[in-house]
């Protein structure tokens, strides 16, 4: 105990002051109050993160962080062990949720664990640049809020028990719920900000003295307030235009339908991919089919991709029947400025190799993805089969529809009744689906419909949804996204199993001098959307409704069998040729020179990066920041207390400021001792200040009655021993205040002397 000290004088507030259990309670308060605050500010990521599974995830982390925090505060003497008990919680829960199978008892994090957590967070930054809002809740987009809201937890648990500093933790509060705001203001939710700022009073109440209970209040209204106001200033991040974001870089997100517009209005084209094939011509590449046709828009059936699925043996074409023909290809690609999770490669695909990260791929579609890696600088090989039905097996297929391909007849409930009027109109009396669907096709393409990349924009009726489809018909102007969701929506009104694929045309094909092909080269003008409709005994074929893009598929007639060659099936087509092609030569298309990323160079996700670099480095800043206010309202309050006549306040702050300039003090030095000490470092008016000081607390202390200390005094002194001190002290005792931390750092000698630390 300082000397000094008198029941009947005011006391500085001192949270180890109360009894044991009463303190143990009032921690266990404390820790839920900060639970309740982050699952509350939490939850305000709803806006921006679709699905409501990641929050309970992230409640997981922060419970275990602060749980183990607790606990281990209940039994330690010291609360700075509960601080290293719950950064430890925090990167062993981390472990177990992400990186089990690298880890030591799959808790232990070791330098493989390191670099899966570099692989999913590079996934999930391309997730948040490439994803719209509210944005699918991604593995690496879960990583993310997950590795925030552990640091949140641990910065809380310190402040508020390390650092006894509980007004603080409402920083990193304030920094979660500014999320929203950081992408566009208006995503902000009022309510959930009331209720976090709610949790956050509760614990300035829990852990302030009553007296400063109104002042607590005070601060907490007007932070709410200026919180409530700031997103309104802050600008806004918009979602990528055609002409913002990185230049000729083309992103999907988890459906490649929604940004395929934006795209294509780039301006200049720039370089996709580039590819070699065995096939005597170009290949469509797709990335995935849309079969789920909600009215908002078209957009994959969410399908778990299997582990066990391997690229080495990837499954049958769906509904490929034993007599259809086909050949075998293999094309070889580079990808060049493709930021997606789904993977380029022709229809169907038989196996992959030379990719790197984790991919797999998915039965109904086809399609190959990965939830971590990204298909932007990959070189890898499709082996793939090459369809070819003949018209008269696609017109025995008649108008079958085989079990299992109901979802592919749904339509959503507010489509318009002029699509399947005009479907109707269109088939007149054909009789097969085949012979239907060459109608709808014909229909599109007869030059009745126009291309445009921009009517659909100037006249409002942009995108692939079920409401823009009347418009779309009436204007007879769009794109492949419009061409494509109006023919797949057409044919399921007939009964047709359709969807919409999302790919590349195959591309500019070059050629060398002597005329023999290189490679085909694809560049973002290649960005395509095209309908595939299914048939019984043959599975699902690809139509070209878009005019002035893509290639009609040709189909030939079966030939008739010659008896006289009882060894040969003439009534099968010849596969194609696996030998190298040769194309006519052509010029390369104008492209920008490609280059290889260099340091500093813009990728997709720097509009979003830029934005979370900020955040951290507001909550460096304000971590930094932290313990000089808090020190700097330790320092008014004692002055203030020493201006109503507590000589024990002016004496704490005298012991504080020398600590905190790096001269080693004692609660063992009596006033007489610690004066003598300080003496040496105080001129002249300093030391006749100091005396007057020791005297008032001499009188406080021993005859029970105000000491009177006069504020000037102490003034004189501080500003005496932090001109003695020097330049440097003065600033690391501004920023980094010992005194705040004297009970984490060894203590002196009985014996010692204020004199300078080492």
């Amino acid at each position: 105990m300082r000397l000094g000290a008198n029941r009947d004088q005011p006391k500085t507030w001192d949270p180890s002051a109360s009894t044991g259990g009463e303190n143990l309670a009032s921690d266990w308060v404390m820790s839920g109050l900060i639970l309740l605050s982050i699952g509350l500010a939490a939850a305000s990521l709803h806006s921006v993160v679709a699905d409501v599974a990641w929050w309970f995830v992230l409640m997981l982390v922060a419970t275990i962080v602060l749980a183990a925090g607790g606990i281990v505060r209940s039994f330690a003497r010291h609360k700075g062990w509960g601080t290293l008990a719950a950064f430890l919680a925090a990167v062993m829960t981390m472990t177990l949720l992400f990186s089990p199978q690298n880890a030591l008892l799959g808790l232990i994090p070791t330098f493989d664990t390191l670099g899966t957590f570099r692989e999913i967070e590079a996934a999930g930054s391309e997730s948040i640049a490439t994803q719209g809002i509210p944005a699918n809740a991604s593995q690496g987009i879960v990583y993310l809020l997950c590795l925030g809201v552990a640091a949140i937890a641990f910065v809380m648990d310190t402040l508020a028990f390390a650092a006894r500093a509980p007004a603080f933790t409402g920083v990193p509060l304030i920094v979660l719920l500014l999320v929203p705001s950081f992408v566009n203001a208006e995503l902000n939710d009022p309510f959930l900000f009331t209720l976090t700022a709610a949790a956050w009073v509760a614990i300035l109440l829990v852990r302030s003295r009553p007296a400063g209970r109104a002042t607590a209040l005070g601060i907490a209204s007007v932070a709410l307030a200026s919180a409530l106001l700031l997103p309104l200033v802050l600008p806004s991040v918009q979602p990528r235009t055609a002409s913002s974001g990185p230049a000729g870089i083309v992103t999907t997100g988890i459906n490649p339908i929604v940004n395929l517009g934006d795209d294509l209005r780039q301006g200049d084209p720039s370089l996709a991919l580039t590819y070699t094939t065995t096939a005597l011509t170009g290949q469509y590449l797709r990335l995935t089919a849309l079969d789920d046709f909600t009215g908002t828009a078209w957009a994959p059936t969410a399908i778990e991709v299997i582990p066990e699925n391997s690229m080495d043996a990837i499954g049958a074409a769906p509904g490929l029947g034993e007599t259809v023909p086909r050949s075998e290809v293999s094309t070889d690609i580079v990808v060049s400025n493709i930021g997606t999770q789904w993977l380029p490669a022709p229809y169907a695909p038989a196996s992959v190799t030379g990719l790197v990260g984790d991919w797999g791929w998915e039965p109904d579609a086809l399609a190959i993805r990965s939830d971590r890696s990204n298909a932007r600088g990959q070189e890898y090989t499709v082996r793939s089969v090459l369809i070819a039905p003949s018209i008269e097996q696609l017109t025995a297929a008649g108008t079958i529809v085989e079990p299992g391909l109901e979802r592919y007849l749904q339509v959503p409930d507010d489509l318009p009744a002029v699509v399947g009027a005009t479907a109707t109109e269109v088939v007149a009396e054909a009789t097969t689906n085949y012979d239907k669907a060459l109608a709808l096709q014909d229909f599109f393409r007869a030059g009745e419909f126009t291309y445009s990349e921009q009517a659909p924009v100037e006249q409002g009726y942009d995108g692939s949804g079920a409401s823009v489809l009347a418009a779309f018909l009436e204007a007879k102007s769009g794109y492949c996204v419009h061409f494509s969701s109006a023919m797949a929506s057409m044919a399921r009104t007939l009964g047709i199993p359709a969807r919409v694929a999302v790919g590349f045309t195959p591309g500019e094909a070059l050629t060398d001098d002597s005329g023999r092909l290189v490679e085909y080269r694809v560049t973002t003008m290649n960005l395509h959307a095209w309908p595939e409709l299914y048939f019984a005994g043959i599975g699902w074929v690809r139509f070209e409704p878009t005019p002035g893009r893509g290639a009609v598929p040709e189909f030939a007639p079966q030939a008739q069998d010659d008896p006289a060659t009882p060894d040969v099936d003439e009534s099968v087509p010849i596969p194609a040729t696996t030998s190298a092609p040769t194309a006519t030569p052509s010029a390369a298309p104008s492209l920008p020179p490609e280059e290889q990323s260099a340091p500093g160079a813009t990728t997709p996700g720097a509009t979003m990066s830029v934005q979370w670099w900020w955040v951290a480095l507001a909550i460096l800043v304000a971590l930094l920041v932290a313990p000089s206010v808090v020190r700097a309202v330790r320092r008014k309050r004692r002055e203030a207390e020493t201006a109503r006549g507590s000589a024990l306040a002016a004496w704490d702050e005298l012991r504080d400021l020398a600590d905190d300039l790096g001269l080693r003090t004692s609660d063992a030095r009596t006033p007489r001792q610690l004066s003598g000490d300080l003496a040496d470092h105080l001129d002249d008016d300093g030391q006749r200040a100091l005396a007057r000081l020791r005297t008032a607390l001499e009188t406080e202390a021993f005859a029970e009655q105000t000491g009177n200390p006069d504020p000037h005094d102490l003034t004189i002194v501080c500003r005496s021993l932090r001109r003695r001190a020097g330049i440097v002290r003065r600033l690391v005792a501004a920023l980094f205040p010992r005194s705040l931390f004297a009970s984490w750092l060894p203590a002196p000698s009985p014996g010692g002397s204020a004199t300078p630390a080492g």
